[in-house]
């Protein structure tokens, strides 16, 4: 019997990729339950007042310089010019690793001895409503000092990392998030024991503790990258300083899309930071969008991509693409509709059952629950903007999309400023949602008149049903818990929160089972 060896490679490379994905997933899902554990752990011993906020302000260019190179949008630039350098000779990919290394470093680590120098006046423009010299601005400005050095270590992880994954080494770059949030939360713990609760000591002590994590990221990626032909070391020849400016400038784009939801949270939180609390409590809430926002980047990233990409590139099959885009859209909304619809109707049980306890009283409880739900409103424009950034960079509209997302962060502060002027913290965090559906208005356009979306009558009607269900689901879920008292005790809290996602579960799953059902009758109507 004649065996086909083409086909058994085909299928070993995707039980490969099947296996890479299972890992990256994994341990993706470890992170950000660990991530969720931090932060409460982080509410317990801050709460929302002065010292909280000013770690939250000296912590938001840290934190975007993890989102942005720490979660993989860099290497969309990094991994393509380092495959392509291999088809230049031996170590040319180690050149061009060492170049790019070379210039990220010392351009992060440049940013951050000048932000360390200029603290007070980047507080002040990322927190100007904190006093001068008041608790939160010397809170902000020492934390600050000290978080900012995070920045050439991320750099250097990001590096590190690239190369890792593009030797297929997964596993142990996968597994730095989870080593980083150890980290800080073994941190934290001293602090519990100790009983340093709301003190300037314990911000400080958690600002330092990212930098550790930091340090801690960037030694699990060297060791991943070892013995790697791109590993950066020494080499002969010249290094291509030019072809790596090109690759930093490459990943502009993909790092201003995967940064979109914390550019957001900067801007909103810039523009309620005249309210006490408000800062760590927007923190709080956008801590709890990250998971699903996430999850539907990643598919965005791992599923929809490689499918654009494999359609465009085989004749006779790249008409299909626009309308692959759509159904992706629609994959997105059967995700974010559900869980955007739970954030802002379970809100309050929600954040009283995972934040509210130690430093973290009611009060906090209920400023983090009213902006959770605002911010949840963005949640599905959110993840459809993500969605339509990756058809652009699929379809040579880098450049468009590019301006639109810039536009979008506009509209965010424009509006961040003037809501929260006029009506407060909750009205200000509404501008996540105004120009994130700014952004998929102008650019979901923008795509349907260059051909690159497309959507059927059939992914229409999904559309609609999904937003039925979701309604319905919501008004279930919030009917129930009228019915059901918030009891007493952390237990029962989580046993009633537990009742009341499940019972949202089941209902949301009948009515897409129904519409299942239903939507052939429709659509040949």
């Amino acid at each position: 019997m004649a065996i086909d060896s083409t086909s058994g490679a085909g299928q070993n490379r995707a039980m490969s990729l099947l296996a890479r994905t299972s890992i990256v997933s994994a341990a993706t899902l470890s992170s950000r339950v660990l991530g969720f554990v931090r932060d409460a752990a982080t509410a317990a011993v801050l709460g929302a007042g002065p010292a909280a906020d000013g770690l939250v302000a000296a912590l938001a260019v840290p934190l975007l310089a993890r989102r942005l190179l720490s979660e993989g949008a860099f290497n969309l630039a990094f991994i393509p010019a380092l495959a392509h350098a291999e088809g230049e000779g031996e170590g040319a990919p180690r050149r061009l690793a060492g170049a790019t290394l070379a210039l990220l470093f010392g351009g992060l680590l440049a940013f951050a001895l000048l932000a360390a120098l200029f603290m007070p006046q980047v507080i002040r423009l990322l927190a100007p409503g904190f006093e001068p010299g008041g608790a939160r601005a010397d809170v902000a400005v020492l934390c600050g000092r000290v978080a900012v050095l995070y920045l050439p270590f991320a750099g250097l992880a990001a590096i590190y990392g690239g190369v890792a994954n593009g030797a297929y080494r997964v596993l142990l770059p996968a597994l730095a998030p989870v080593v980083a949030n150890l980290t800080v939360l073994a941190v934290i713990a001293v602090l519990l024991l100790r009983g340093l609760m709301e003190s300037d000591t314990a911000a400080v002590a958690i600002a330092a503790a990212t930098v550790v994590a930091g340090i801690a990221q960037l030694c699990l990626m060297m060791v991943a990258a070892r013995g790697c032909p791109a590993a950066p070391g020494r080499a002969t020849g010249g290094w291509p300083w030019r072809r790596a400016l090109g690759v930093i400038r490459a990943a502009a784009p993909a790092l201003l899309f995967a940064g979109l939801s914390q550019f957001r949270l900067i801007i909103i939180a810039a523009a309620v930071s005249a309210s006490p609390g408000a800062v760590a409590a927007l923190n709080y809430a956008q801590r709890l969008m990250d998971l699903p926002l996430g999850l539907v980047g990643a598919s965005a990233g791992a599923v929809l991509v490689p499918a654009l990409l494999r359609k465009s590139a085989l004749s006779g099959q790249a008409g299909d693409a626009p309308e692959a885009s759509g159904r992706a859209m629609l994959a997105a909304l059967a995700f974010a509709l559900p869980a955007a619809t739970g954030l802002a109707v379970l809100a309050d049980p929600i954040v009283v059952t995972l934040f509210q306890r130690g430093s973290f009283d009611a009060e906090d409880a209920r400023l983090t629950a009213a902006l959770l739900t605002v911010l949840a409103l963005s949640l599905p424009a959110q993840g459809l903007e993500r969605i339509l950034s990756a058809t652009a960079s699929t379809c040579g509209q880098v450049k468009m999309a590019e301006r639109v997302a810039l536009g979008s962060l506009a509209v965010c502060l424009l509006s961040a400023f003037a809501l929260g002027l006029v009506a407060g913290p909750q009205a200000a965090a509404a501008a996540a949602a105004l120009s994130a559906f700014a952004s998929i208005l102008v650019l979901g356009g923008l795509l349907l008149r260059a051909g690159a979306l497309a959507f059927s009558r059939a992914v229409l009607l999904w559309g609609l049903g999904l937003v039925a269900a979701s309604l319905l689901m919501g008004g279930c879920v919030a009917v129930l818990a009228a019915l059901w008292p918030a009891p007493e005790g952390q237990s029962a809290a989580a046993v009633r929160l537990g009742g009341l996602v499940g019972s949202g579960g089941v209902v949301y799953g009948g009515a897409a089972w129904l519409l299942k059902a239903l939507l052939p009758k429709l659509a040949r109507v």
